[in-house]
């Protein structure tokens, strides 16, 4: 994928991600964030898989790498994250995997003769677009799980309250 066409598709994001925010009735003031997440969790899976990075650890994290920002942007938007990260993580969801998988379901059902490889093709876009889904759900929730009960001003740079003796 080329640099051009890897910033093409990330505006493209993130122009999907404010249509969602849109959807889901978010606060204008949380559009910039679902775009700005989008574009960014969208771009850095591009470029893990441009350095070789299957697509399952690439969308992982990308998907840590928004739960995490999304934290921040919470502070600053002030609005809760899911406002704007469930509109910012769905133009990753895997699409073609889903529409092959299914499509491969509506062949077995119509076939008159049993196709091993169309099974094995149909299971591994099914895997393939549960795995990915998962990925994008654990993703996103480890940084709340690992920051819970902390504010951001706790959190910043991971700083320990320290005692002064």
């Amino acid at each position: 994928m080329m640099n051009g066409l890897l910033l093409e598709k990330c505006i493209w994001a993130a122009l999907a991600a404010m249509g969602f925010a849109t959807l889901f009735t978010s606060p204008i003031r949380a559009f910039w964030a679902a775009a700005f997440l989008a574009a960014l969790g969208y771009g850095l899976r591009g470029v893990a898989l441009q350095f070789g990075l299957d697509l399952l650890t690439s969308t992982l994290l990308a998907s840590c790498t928004m739960g995490l920002l999304s934290i921040q942007l919470a502070h600053w938007v002030h609005t809760p994250t899911t406002v704007f990260m469930a509109p910012a993580i769905i133009p990753m969801v895997p699409g073609v995997y889903a529409y092959k998988s299914i499509m491969g379901l509506i062949e077995m059902s119509q076939a008159t003769t049993f196709s091993s490889d169309l099974l094995m093709q149909t299971i591994s876009y099914g895997l393939n677009t549960l795995f990915i889904l998962l990925s994008l759900g654990v993703g996103v929730t480890i940084p709340s799980l690992l920051f819970k009960n902390r504010s951001v001003k706790d959190i910043r740079f991971l700083k320990s309250r320290r005692t002064r003796v």
